[in-house]
């Protein structure tokens, strides 16, 4: 017991090194892009986004995300964008990165139909959030992949949307 007691400090002043050589390779800032798709009360959404998280610490990362989605379906036109931001934690080993995130934010809708060249729509904004969580892999030092999904909640008119949100891209990693 003594012998395993007095071994820890080594161990530890042996992991040292790479503890921090792992969390000099976390990058500074990651910029995300790429398609999204989500679903509106049974209509499919079409579209892109784009995040940029900011290293607070090797595991927590400031993260803004932007989403819009387009659809239409019988002639009428659904447009919904997202603007998010919140916390997101990441665990780094080797050429993957898994993370998970907590956004909250607005949600700006619009549907609309045209007749006779005139546009009528309705456009609003409400408050969203979303909880998720995604894996990048690595194609070099500064380049990666990313899946991600996430369950997305507007909350409009005291009732509550449940969504999904799946979203591919490239990452861009800056050192």
């Amino acid at each position: 017991m003594r012998i395993a007691l007095a071994s820890v400090p080594l161990v530890l002043l042996w992991l040292a090194p790479a503890a921090r050589a792992a969390d000099a390779s976390a990058p500074r800032a990651e910029v995300f892009g790429g398609y999204s798709y989500t679903r509106d009360e049974g209509q499919s959404l079409h579209g892109g986004e784009v995040s940029l998280g900011l290293r607070l610490t090797r595991w927590i990362a400031a993260e803004a995300d932007v989403s819009a989605h387009y659809g239409s379906d019988l002639g009428v036109s659904t447009s919904r964008l997202f603007f998010m931001a919140g916390p997101r934690f990441a665990y780094r080993g080797g050429k993957f990165a898994v993370f998970t995130h907590y956004l909250a934010g607005g949600a700006r809708s619009r549907m609309g139909i045209t007749v006779a060249g005139v546009d009528i729509a309705e456009t609003r904004t409400d408050f969203a959030m979303a909880f998720g969580g995604g894996i990048d892999v690595g194609l070099s030092d500064r380049w990666a992949v990313r899946a991600q999904a996430d369950y997305t909640l507007v909350r409009a008119d005291g009732s509550t949307n449940k969504e999904p949100r799946f979203s591919a891209g490239a990452v861009y990693r800056v050192r």
